[in-house]
C-alpha cells in the first residue's frame, strides 16, 4: 500500500512520523516546566468554573485573578479539561495536537501561495519537515507554553490578510476576518498580535499587490479589531479591569526590562541563528542528495514575503532586554516558509528522485515505520517517568497516593518554597489546593532541614523515604 503512494505523500508520512518520534518519549511523562504547569492550572480551574474568562483564577494567595497573560488560551485548554478530565498526561497530548495544527496551517499556506502564483507543485511535506527539524518546535510543544497555541492564531490572520491582497474577490471578507483573528490573537497573547497589520503592506512590497488594496485591507482589519474590542468592553465590563492589570503586570514591565531582564539586546538574534541553522543544514543535505546545484537555489518573491513577515513579527522584541527564544516562536513558521520557498527546487528534486528509484522509496517506507515504532516504544517506556526538577513533589506526595480535600488552603514552611519550588502550581494542579505561609491550617507542609518546627497536634501523613517534603495533618492519625 505504502509503495503505491506518491513521493510527496511518502515524504508527508515521513515528516509526521519524525514529529511523533521527537515527541513520543515525553507524551506520557509526568511533570512539565513551571510556567506550563501554572498555565494548565489556570485552565483546569476554568474548566471547574473556578474563576471566569476575564477573571482567570490560579490560587487564593498568589493570583486570585491571573493578570499575567490574556485568557483565550486558558479557555481553549479548559475545553480539553472538560472533555478529557484532569489527568496528568493531558498537557502533553494537547501540545502534540497543537503542533499538528501548526503544521497543517503551514501546509495550507504553502499550497495556497503556490496555487496563486502558478508555481510547480511541491508537496506540503517540505515546509512541514523543515519545521519539525527546528529544535525549538518540538521542545516547546511539550512545555504547555501559551506561545504554542498562539502560533495558530498568528498564522491564520496572516493567511486571511494574504487572501485579502491576492485575488480579485473577497477583499472585504478576508480583511474583516483578519481583523477578527487579530483580536483573537490579542486576547491570547496581547499586543504581539498586531504584527499582522503589516501584512498588506508587505504583500504590496514583496508580491506586487495593489497599494490601494493594501490600504483598504489594513483599514478594514483595524475596524474589525476595534469593533470586536469595543464590544468586549461594553458587554464584559470585567475585561477592562483585566486589561488594566495585564498592562501593568506584563507590557509596562517588559518595556522597562523589569521582568527577568537579560544581558543583551542581541540574544534573540543569536538564538534565531542557532535554530534556523538546523533546517538550513537539512535543506543542504537534501540538495546534495538530489544533486541540485547552488545556482538552482535562489530567492523569489514568495520567500521575500514570508521573510519580511518573520522580521515584522520578531524585530520589535529587540527593543527590550527581557528576551527568551519562545518570545519569537510565532515568527519561526514564517521564516521556515521563506526557506521552503527559496529552496523549493530541492524539494522538487527529491520528489523526482524518489519517483525514479523504487529502492529509495522503499527505504523511506522503512525509515517512516522505524520512526513510528521507535516513537511508540519510547512513549510506553517513558510512561510515568518524572521530570527531574519535579521529582521531590511527585515522589514525596503524589506517588504516595494520598488524598487531600479539594479547594482548601495548606500552611507551608518555609514560605519561600511556595514560589521557589513552583509548589503552588503543583499543589493546585494535582490536588486543587492553595498554599500559604500562614500557620494554623488543618494541613501543614514542611521542607526537610529547613529548621521549621511542627506545632503540637499535627501528625505526619506521608512516609519515608522522601526527598524534601513532609506533610502533616492536624488531629489524630
Amino acid at each position: 500500500m505504502l509503495a503505491r503512494l506518491s513521493s510527496a505523500k511518502l515524504l508527508f508520512i515521513l515528516a509526521f512520523t519524525l514529529y511523533f518520534l521527537l515527541l513520543g518519549h515525553k507524551l506520557m511523562r509526568i511533570g512539565i516546566h513551571g510556567d506550563g504547569l501554572e498555565y494548565a492550572t489556570v485552565a483546569m480551574n476554568m474548566a471547574d468554573d473556578v474563576g471566569s474568562f476575564w477573571k482567570p483564577y490560579l490560587d487564593d494567595h498568589i493570583h486570585p485573578v491571573f493578570h499575567e497573560h490574556p485568557p483565550l488560551v486558558f479557555w481553549i485548554q479548559s475545553i480539553f479539561f472538560r472533555i478529557f478530565g484532569d489527568g496528568l498526561y493531558l498537557e502533553s497530548f494537547y501540545g502534540a495536537l497543537v503542533g499538528l495544527v501548526i503544521l497543517g496551517c503551514m501546509a495550507l499556506f504553502w499550497q495556497r501561495v503556490r496555487s496563486d502564483f502558478q508555481l510547480p507543485p511541491v508537496g506540503s511535506w517540505w515546509p512541514m519537515l523543515l519545521m519539525v527539524s527546528l529544535p525549538i518546535f518540538t521542545y516547546l510543544m511539550q512545555t504547555n507554553r501559551l506561545s504554542c497555541t498562539y502560533v495558530i492564531l498568528a498564522i491564520l490572520p496572516t493567511y486571511a490578510s494574504y487572501r485579502s491582497m491576492i485575488g480579485e474577490r473577497h477583499l472585504a471578507l478576508f480583511s474583516l476576518l483578519s481583523g477578527v483573528l487579530i483580536y483573537l490573537g490579542f486576547i491570547a497573547k496581547g499586543p504581539v498580535a498586531f504584527f499582522t497589520l503589516a501584512v498588506p503592506l508587505i504583500a504590496w512590497m514583496a508580491l506586487k499587490a495593489k497599494f490601494s488594496r493594501a490600504v483598504i485591507s489594513t483599514l478594514l482589519a483595524l475596524g474589525a479589531f476595534a469593533l470586536a474590542l469595543s464590544a468586549t468592553f461594553y458587554f464584559f465590563p470585567d475585561s477592562q479591569d483585566f486589561w488594566k492589570g495585564f498592562w501593568q503586570a506584563q507590557v509596562v514591565a517588559s518595556l522597562k526590562s523589569e521582568r527577568a531582564a537579560g544581558d543583551t539586546h542581541w540574544y534573540l538574534v543569536e538564538r534565531w541563528a542557532a535554530e534556523m541553522a538546523v533546517p538550513v543544514a537539512l535543506a543542504g543535505f537534501f540538495m546534495i542528495l538530489a544533486r541540485i546545484s547552488w545556482r538552482q537555489v535562489r530567492g523569489n518573491r514568495q520567500a521575500l514575503f514570508f521573510l519580511l513577515i518573520g522580521l515584522a513579527s520578531s524585530l520589535p522584541f529587540l527593543t527590550s532586554t527581557r528576551q527568551h527564544s519562545r518570545y519569537i516562536f510565532h515568527s519561526y513558521p514564517f521564516y521556515v516558509l521563506s526557506l521552503a520557498f527559496a529552496a523549493d527546487r530541492i524539494a522538487a528534486g527529491i520528489e523526482s528522485v524518489l519517483s525514479r528509484r523504487p529502492r529509495l522509496r522503499a527505504a523511506i517506507v522503512v525509515i517512516a515505520l522505524g520512526c513510528f515504532l521507535a516513537a511508540f516504544t519510547s512513549m510506553l517506556y517513558g510512561k510515568d517517568r518524572i521530570r527531574r526538577d519535579r521529582i521531590a513533589f511527585y515522589e514525596d506526595i503524589y506517588m504516595q497516593k494520598m488524598e487531600l480535600p479539594a479547594r482548601i488552603t495548606i500552611s507551608t514552611c518555609p514560605g519561600a518554597m511556595i514560589l521557589n519550588d513552583w509548589l503552588f502550581a503543583d499543589m493546585m494542579r494535582v490536588y486543587k489546593v492553595s498554599l500559604t505561609p500562614q500557620m494554623g491550617k488543618k494541613y501543614l507542609l514542611i521542607a526537610k532541614d529547613s529548621g521549621c518546627s511542627v506545632p503540637e497536634g499535627y501528625q505526619r501523613i506521608n512516609r519515608e523515604p522522601t526527598h524534601k517534603y513532609m506533610l502533616y495533618r492536624k488531629g489524630p492519625p
